[in-house]
């Protein structure tokens, strides 16, 4: 099942027109998909500072060096309550705990790392086996 992102309850949603702004419609339809990378599935009054604080959560697992991006807790509330009613629905759409978010990411990052060292000296199975040979087969 695909991303469905919703914007009948989107605060800039013309109900007369049932349509959007196109260029609030493509930031909108970004917003959607990082809620499904940050676990929540709405921008709400009682969802707002949690989706704050998992953008600046992310941030400090993968920093970025564009000034367009380093933003104030302050400036993505107000970038954030511009979208506000934003739902998703499917597959991706969740409503995760802060703990469960974070683990993922943490354990998503030190997988990459410990990838990143092994490939360097040996090759590694699903499993995460290491196998010297130089087939590098798996090993089960």
């Amino acid at each position: 099942m695909p991303l469905e992102v919703h914007y009948t309850n989107h605060k800039a949603w013309n109900a007369n027109t049932k349509s959007i702004d196109p260029t609030i419609r493509k930031e909108a339809d970004e917003i959607g998909h990082f809620l499904m990378t940050i676990g929540i599935s709405e921008i709400s009054e009682k969802t707002i500072d949690e989706v704050v604080i998992r953008k600046l959560i992310l941030d400090k697992f993968y920093p970025v060096s564009a000034e367009s991006e380093n933003k104030t807790p302050k400036e993505w509330r107000e970038i954030f309550s511009r979208h506000m009613g934003l739902n998703i629905q499917g597959r991706w759409a969740s409503n995760e705990t802060r703990w469960k978010f974070t683990s993922r990411h943490a354990k998503s990052m030190m997988h990459d790392i410990v990838h990143k060292v092994l490939r360097e000296e040996d090759k590694v199975n699903r499993a995460g086996l290491i196998d010297n040979s130089p087939e590098g087969r798996i090993i089960d």
